[in-house]
């Protein structure tokens, strides 16, 4: 089963568990999801938020000083997450956060989850099984589907940019652009 395969059915999954869920959360009641990943040993972080927990337009509006999270529906992050607990999180992850630590060589690779006000993480490095690096791979696999096939936007100031639209230089009428 190719990759896309494997994603479309995980969103086809998701969209059922929404559909079958709870009249809350058809009622618009959400979770706010804050997924992290960060290889510790480049120091590479992203971010998958749910739109409960951070506002898409206000986000894409401002400037950021970095373009790590991307804002993904509420419905498809549930999924998400439900994927995630289907490939092993929870059966590996530890409550809180995850140590803030810099580049490593004994901790490869982090994942979080944040779920409301309950967060828990799971780290995996050279003293891991075999079995938990498989299945870490295959939620980190997810992730990275997941995170490269949503749309991000990032405000930037571009002083240069606004002379395409500076009216002086505008060919008055009748005139070509040169």
């Amino acid at each position: 089963m190719t990759r896309i395969q494997r994603l479309g059915r995980v969103l086809v999954s998701g969209f059922l568990t929404a559909c079958a869920s709870s009249g809350a959360a058809r009622d618009g009641a959400h979770t706010e999801l804050l997924v992290r990943l960060q290889d510790f040993k480049t120091g590479e972080r992203f971010e998958l938020a749910s739109e409960s927990h951070t506002d898409r337009v206000s986000y894409y509006s401002d400037q950021r000083h970095d373009a790590a999270r991307k804002v993904q529906s509420d419905e498809i992050m549930s999924a998400f997450v439900g994927e995630l607990e289907r490939q092993g999180y929870g059966g590996h992850a530890r409550a809180g956060r995850a140590p803030a630590i810099g580049a490593s060589h004994v901790v490869r690779w982090g994942l979080e989850v944040e779920s409301g006000t309950r967060q828990t993480h799971w780290l995996v490095g050279t003293g891991s099984e075999a079995a938990d690096w498989q299945s870490f791979q295959r939620c980190r696999d997810a992730f990275l589907e997941l995170y490269n096939i949503t749309v991000s936007y990032q405000t930037v100031e571009n002083a240069g940019g606004k002379s395409y639209f500076d009216d002086q230089k505008r060919p008055a009428a009748g005139q070509k652009w040169r």
